[in-house]
């Protein structure tokens, strides 16, 4: 139930194609991931500093697509959810 309602908050933020395009490509979002911690931290943490929602799709619509596709597959994915864990990044 807390997976359907995430993902549905993130279809709103981000939009339903970009979710899925992101889920599709989840092996590349753990690259990213993997080769540019530090910049998928500034990622996430860009963006759970913000509590409203117009604030939150602003910050996606700026935000570089392929950290875009590691934010969601983190929070979405659980092959990607065990990466981000095995690499101490869990400040998710």
């Amino acid at each position: 139930m807390l997976h359907r309602q995430l993902r549905t908050v993130l279809e709103e933020i981000f939009g339903e194609d970009y979710v899925e395009e992101a889920l599709r490509r989840s092996e590349y979002a753990q690259m990213i991931i993997f080769e540019q911690p530090e910049e998928f931290k500034k990622a996430v943490l860009g963006f759970q500093r913000l509590n409203f929602r117009d604030e939150q799709s602003d910050y996606a619509d700026k935000l570089a697509r392929d950290f875009g596709f590691a934010l969601i597959c983190s929070l979405l994915d659980n092959p990607t959810r065990e990466l981000v864990a095995e690499l101490g990044l869990n400040y998710l």
